[in-house]
């Protein structure tokens, strides 16, 4: 196998890492609460009789949506740049600039995991749950988990287009 069939190779399984299932979850997940939300209505307004618990299910499904899609973002290298400054750099600037992005992203999102880890680890020693459902809260705190964890495992992936500053 040559070198550009194992990049292309290796290529495919990033692409299916951090964009295929992601976005298969959370089109699974935007079905469910698409279900719950649709149920509820019907019980609400034709029976009056609410799903005490669809609210912070949907919620939670939210959270767990955007953490999860946060890594193929971050993959892409699709994040809200304010380029207006940075489109006039000369080119040794615009690398000096793009290293400095990369580190300072790869820091704060490695940062943050481990500050959620110890806030995962709090409500599960606690056995804190949601006030109105009993839900345990290490659910939604794990998306936070998840999503910085899975958004440095992108930038560490993509380590050398956020050095060039060229995602393809």
């Amino acid at each position: 196998m040559s070198g550009d069939q194992r990049r292309s190779k290796s290529r495919q399984v990033e692409e299916f890492v951090f964009i295929t299932v992601p976005y298969a979850l959370v089109g699974v997940l935007f079905l469910i609460a698409a279900a719950i939300n649709i149920i509820n209505v019907i019980a609400r307004y034709v029976f009056s009789d609410p799903i005490f618990w669809a609210e912070e299910v949907l919620i939670f499904i939210v959270i767990w949506t955007v953490f999860l899609v946060a890594g193929s973002i971050t993959y892409r290298g699709a994040h809200l740049n304010m380029d207006l400054i940075y489109s006039g750099m000369s080119a040794s600037w615009k690398r000096v600039i793009n290293i400095a992005i990369a580190l300072t992203l790869i820091a704060c999102t490695i940062f943050t995991a481990t500050q959620s880890w110890k806030v995962l680890v709090l409500h599960y020693r606690n056995h804190s749950v949601t006030a109105g459902t009993d839900i345990p809260l290490v659910i939604p705190h794990a998306a936070v988990l998840f999503g910085f964890s899975f958004m440095a495992l992108a930038a560490v992936v993509r380590i050398r287009s956020y050095i060039t500053g060229k995602f393809e």
